[in-house]
């Protein structure tokens, strides 16, 4: 049976969500004491997820005590044990993979093919029906000055089946600070997050390799994968002298379970001019980056965070602006049971930057499970001074 919540007992539960277990890590590489971005960090008990800003700092808010999980794809995943971690700010040290080399594998069937079978199996695994607990942020750049900032705590209702999802959103806090100027066509901002989980969940961002003709674009292969011997990496590598904007793509998966555990694509440093030239005179959304990142916990499959970042340039009085969006997904939590919620209380826009702020605590500090970094808190700070 699903349970049965209120709109507002949601509101509730995050605020008793808060007042549990808080502490701060630091996520540092061994050898050269550096921060270490984007680390995966899961709460085995609780599975609740987090992930490390730019300085290697994560906020975690545990609602039971947990060992905690840190995954990163260049360095080898470590467990803490909970009780070690009893200070206030706790300092966790990885070990790179840059030591061990990757190796290219060899197999009878082609990459392309293997990367087809993967599809398929992770399609036919994602756990569907199931709520996920987002926090999504986005910082908007024009002409490479921030001048927008928007975040909010999220529910997807993911329903229906891996071939046909569909997302209710129920907005619990969100905030945006900072002017959007005229010449930014707010349809062109920001991401559909009303199909955003779909294109992630049935691995769309990936069907232009996918596609029979992508064997004269690109060069596949398979490597070892330095951190877990269990995965192999398909690499997607447009071929020399092949012109047009192609991406650099990276498959991590499951050699055993055959199915997808890290997706991203980048737009290539030599190709982005190309980029550039092609869209001078159009307001078509390109994507720059993406990156997402799943977990497999026994018989749960989902998404664990994404990373997105996108760009257009356009004319506006006959010059022109150069458009881009930055933005993260965590999922703090998700749940196989649904909870029942009126229509009423759907979100149905695109983005929420449109959405006027609404919060009752500092969710950003220690609910988001990603906490912005000094140099972050003080644009977010002068942007919301900008639009008082």
């Amino acid at each position: 049976m699903k349970k049965i919540l209120s709109f507002t007992l949601l509101f509730i539960s995050s605020f008793v969500f808060s007042q549990n277990i808080e502490f701060a890590v630091i996520v540092k590489d061994v050898e050269t004491g550096l921060p270490i971005e984007e680390v995966t960090i899961t709460a085995l008990k609780t599975k609740q997820g987090f992930l490390t800003n730019k300085n290697g700092e994560a906020n975690i808010n545990l609602t039971n005590e947990s060992d905690l999980q840190f995954e990163n794809s260049s360095y080898k995943t470590y467990v803490v044990k909970y009780f070690d971690l009893d200070k206030k700010i706790n300092t966790v040290y990885l070990e790179s993979n840059a030591k061990r080399l990757e190796e290219v594998i060899l197999t009878n069937v082609p990459p392309q093919e293997i990367l087809k079978k993967l599809v398929k199996n992770s399609l036919d695994k994602i756990t569907v029906p199931v709520n996920l607990k987002v926090y999504l942020r986005e910082f908007y750049k024009k002409n490479d000055q921030i001048i927008f900032f928007n975040d909010g705590l999220i529910n997807f209702q993911i329903l229906g089946n891996s071939k046909s999802i569909k997302t209710d959103i129920l907005v619990e806090q969100n905030r945006a600070v900072g002017v959007l100027d005229g010449d930014i066509d707010a349809e062109l901002l920001g991401y559909d997050l009303n199909n955003i989980i779909e294109n992630y969940y049935q691995f769309k961002y990936i069907d232009e390799i996918l596609a029979s003709g992508a064997k004269r674009k690109y060069e596949f292969q398979i490597k070892s994968y330095p951190s877990n011997e269990d995965f192999l990496v398909i690499k997607a590598t447009p071929i020399d002298g092949i012109s047009g904007v192609l991406s650099e793509f990276t498959i991590v998966y499951d050699r055993n379970k055959m199915i997808i555990m890290e997706v991203g694509s980048m737009v290539p440093d030599s190709r982005l001019e190309d980029l550039r030239r092609s869209f001078l005179s159009s307001s078509k959304i390109y994507k720059l980056e993406f990156k997402n990142t799943f977990r497999l916990d026994n018989e749960l499959y989902y998404l664990a965070n994404s990373k997105e970042v996108i760009g257009f340039e356009k004319k506006y009085k006959k010059q022109n602006r150069r458009i881009e969006v930055n933005n993260h997904m965590v999922i703090t939590n998700f749940d196989k049971e649904l909870f029942k919620y009126n229509d009423k209380n759907i979100f149905k826009d695109k983005s929420l930057i449109n959405k006027k702020t609404s919060f009752f605590n500092n969710y950003w500090d220690f609910e988001s499970g990603f906490v912005s970094t000094k140099e972050e808190k003080e644009i977010i700070e002068r942007l919301g001074l900008a639009t008082q």
